[in-house]
């Protein structure tokens, strides 16, 4: 009797450990790959009189009159230098006068000493004297970080952060958004791109799970800037290695039912998000067989992979099938960087006639990683890695090292240059 109860303990804390849901706060701000490639632009026009044009149509190639609207304006007397934006924000989509953005009249636009004063309509209800003191935007000022109060949940605040392009950088850029503005802005008078403003959406937040050797950050991204997290098919949840600021490595719609994920040779649910972007609750589902792995003993897929030698073209994996492969996926800010590439050294010399190989290196600039080779004297193939391999091996953490035998035939995940180094020295390979 002692042994089944001893018995019955451990397979309910087994059971219980399999279905216990696990909260995660959202606590830290982050970008997604897109926000981090985007240049965003919040165009100014110059302030003539009412009504104001719709700013829809800016862009398009249309016979169409853009509409119009009237506001309420603040008592502008005493400024000669009065401008007008249009900030995108998807809490007013679906209003009749300007959906999809808020009105901003700004003066003392010429970055000089003077600051400039920005007028919000925070309420949305194009009166620009009740939405409480004006923004300033000193000419030292950095950015400016400007949040909305979603109409339906007052709880759910989307966040822009303005700031300025610099005077001296940029200036082929600037001079396309100048002609693509002055070309598409209908009667609007653009003011010019060094007067506008660049804008970055503050609409991804993140948390980190650490459990033992499982670890990961999960992210929700507000993909219609509205406050609101839960929009399905709209609103975005990403997953990436733990506390990594690269967020593109799994990505999937969200969804209230059966929406899930794998990530560490687990597959957990999403048991549900809350509205305001504060926490996110998963469950890892011990029952459901892994998808997104590979398969010991089935054939990595095909891919081919630019190396440091830019003088030659890109190399097909199936090179190295004759034999048995080692790929090493890898980053430069990993801890155990330089005793994983003392271990590769070694085989590299010692067991190059037994094994291959082949070091994928991701997220480097080329020249950083021409660089390295040279001042290391490494003498082993190093690659580049791309969103379109990692998906292929299914690399989850950096690095991940992936033993292949002969015809490129999965035989170990996960295994390090110094567990390699061991199997070889055993003649375990």
């Amino acid at each position: 009797m002692k042994y089944f109860l001893i018995l019955l303990l451990i397979f309910s804390t087994i059971f219980s450990g399999k279905t216990q849901s696990i909260k995660i706060d959202l606590n830290s701000q982050t970008f997604d790959e897109q926000n981090r490639k985007i240049q965003a632009v919040i165009p100014v026009f110059k302030y003539k009189s009412q009504p104001f044009e719709d700013p829809l149509l800016i862009g398009l190639e249309t016979k169409k009159k853009a509409g119009t609207f009237y506001a309420k304006l603040p008592n502008l007397t005493g400024y000669k230098d009065t401008n007008y934006a249009y900030i995108f924000y998807g809490g007013v989509a679906n209003r009749k006068d300007l959906p999809g953005y808020v009105l901003t009249v700004l003066v003392n636009n010429k970055r000089r000493e003077a600051p400039c004063i920005l007028w919000i309509d925070r309420n949305f209800n194009m009166d620009m004297t009740d939405d409480g003191n004006p923004d300033t935007l000193k000419y030292t000022d950095l950015s400016k970080d400007i949040s909305f109060k979603n109409p339906t949940n007052t709880n759910a605040i989307y966040t822009v952060r303005i700031s300025r392009f610099s005077f001296h950088n940029n200036t082929v850029y600037i001079g396309m958004l100048n002609d693509y503005y002055k070309d598409n802005s209908g009667t609007k008078q653009f003011v010019g791109a060094d007067y506008s403003f660049k804008e970055t959406r503050l609409n991804t937040i993140a948390g980190d799970y650490k459990a033992g050797n499982d670890s990961f950050r999960i992210a929700l991204k507000d993909g219609n800037c509205n406050g609101i997290y839960t929009d399905e098919g709209v609103d975005i949840i990403l997953i990436s290695g733990y506390k990594s600021n690269q967020l593109n490595e799994i990505s999937i719609p969200y969804s209230k039912k059966n929406a899930f994920f794998e990530k560490n040779g687990k597959h957990y649910d999403i048991v549900s998000v809350d509205e305001i972007g504060k926490y996110i609750i998963i469950k890892n589902n011990a029952r459901v067989k892994i998808k997104n792995a590979l398969v010991i003993g089935k054939k990595i897929k095909k891919f081919k992979f630019a190396t440091s030698d830019t003088t030659k073209k890109k190399i097909s994996i199936k090179k190295f099938k004759k034999k048995p492969t080692y790929i090493y996926v890898w980053r430069l800010d990993e801890n155990n960087f330089m005793a994983d590439t003392l271990s590769l050294r070694i085989i590299k010399n010692k067991y190059s006639d037994i094994i291959n190989i082949v070091t994928l290196n991701y997220g480097e600039k080329p020249i950083i990683i021409k660089r390295m080779k040279t001042r290391r004297n490494i003498n082993w193939l190093i690659g580049y890695s791309t969103a379109k391999i990692n998906k292929k091996l299914f690399i989850e953490n950096y690095p991940t090292g992936i033993l292949t035998r002969k015809k490129l035939k999965v035989n170990q995940v996960g295994i390090s240059p110094s567990e390699l180094l061991l199997l070889l020295q055993e003649n375990k390979i």
